[in-house]
């Protein structure tokens, strides 16, 4: 078995392998590769495992250099799973040995391998994330039914407002507007709008964009991922001034009944960090965490990093960037979030 560096000429078997692997993700197509090099400029290191001209296994990587964080292999950026995509453990091995010694080649801290399970490797891990994933009812009608009693009652309370739901990826502009006044308003540096742009791009037939209305003004909208048999809303916005009538109860409904109609089986929430307002949110839902299973080769550094809003040392940055004016925010952010990956 040989461990190849992808090029293009891959793409299409690499594509069609992530599809066929229980454990292959939406960030381990090679359209999030192209993203991510296109608008952020971080290097690939994409590996493939090959028993003659059959794939084994795949890996994605990247390096990022940041100013403030250091030098760092992850897998993947701006996603919430990676690392390695087979079911050959020999494959897996040898992924893992490559990734070390290409730590030590690139002179890097660590390496990251965002995990849905752990590895069977000798490397720490954080249990600092979970995820959501849920089985869909067959009927749409049954996505409201299904949900918890206050949540139901939430979603109820939002569908009397008259609050109205559109699909579709040209309602990018008002997506990136909400999402960046979501983000400041959280404390954290937002994404720039070359990014969503990308994706919707990359991914024009594996996404939409749902966004909320209310008297035709946006109040809520959600970037979400389709991929096989679930849907997943990642990126998402709203205007806090319109918490009264429950946008994202309606939003995510009507997302739930948007997969049921169209075919999907699963929804998956996304990832959140334990006991945090959107942990509890989702799990309001009706929704459980499953524990993700992060995964560090500690190549120079000598503890597992801790670049998350969890560190009481973005306490201080996060109050802050509240108060900064939102032109302001939309213009800086991308040029810090480029090295928080």
């Amino acid at each position: 078995m040989n461990i190849v560096e992808y090029d293009d000429r891959y793409a299409e078997r690499w594509d069609r392998f992530v599809l066929e692997q229980p454990n292959g993700t939406f960030f381990h197509l090679t359209g999030w590769k192209r993203a991510v090099e296109r608008t952020f400029g971080h290097q690939a290191h994409y590996l493939l495992a090959l028993q003659g001209e059959q794939v084994a296994a795949v890996l994605p990587l990247f390096l990022v250099r940041s100013r403030l964080f250091g030098r760092f292999l992850v897998s993947n950026p701006f996603a919430v799973y990676g690392g390695i995509c087979t079911d050959d453990e020999e494959a897996r091995r040898l992924l893992i040995r490559r990734t070390e010694q290409l730590a030590a080649d690139l002179k890097v801290d660590y390496a990251e391998f965002r995990n849905r399970s752990l590895d069977p490797s000798p490397w720490p891990h954080s249990d600092l994330y979970v995820t959501f994933i849920e089985d869909l009812p067959q009927d749409p009608e049954d996505c409201l039914r299904n949900l918890p009693r206050k949540a139901r009652a939430a979603a109820r309370q939002s569908i009397e407002f008259d609050l109205q739901a559109e699909f579709s990826l040209d309602q990018l502009d008002r997506h990136y507007q909400l999402n960046a006044v979501q983000m400041r308003r959280l404390g954290s540096p937002g994404l720039p709008r070359a990014w969503f742009r990308a994706l919707a791009e990359e991914f024009s037939d594996r996404s939409t964009i749902l966004t909320v209305t209310h008297q035709q003004q946006p109040i809520a909208s959600v970037l979400v991922f389709l991929f096989r048999d679930t849907v997943m809303p990642y990126y998402s916005g709203s205007l806090a001034e319109y918490n009264h009538v429950h946008p994202n109860n309606f939003m995510y409904l009507k997302l739930m009944e948007y997969g049921v109609g169209q075919g999907y089986r699963r929804f998956d929430f996304g990832r959140s960090r334990i006991d945090t307002g959107p942990y509890r949110f989702k799990k309001h839902q009706g929704f459980t965490p499953q524990p993700l299973m992060y995964q560090f080769y500690l190549h120079r550094a000598e503890e597992i990093p801790s670049v998350n809003p969890s560190n009481p040392k973005f306490d201080i940055p996060k109050l802050i960037w509240r108060k900064l004016p939102l032109p302001v925010t939309k213009w800086l952010g991308p040029k810090l979030v480029r090295g928080i990956p």
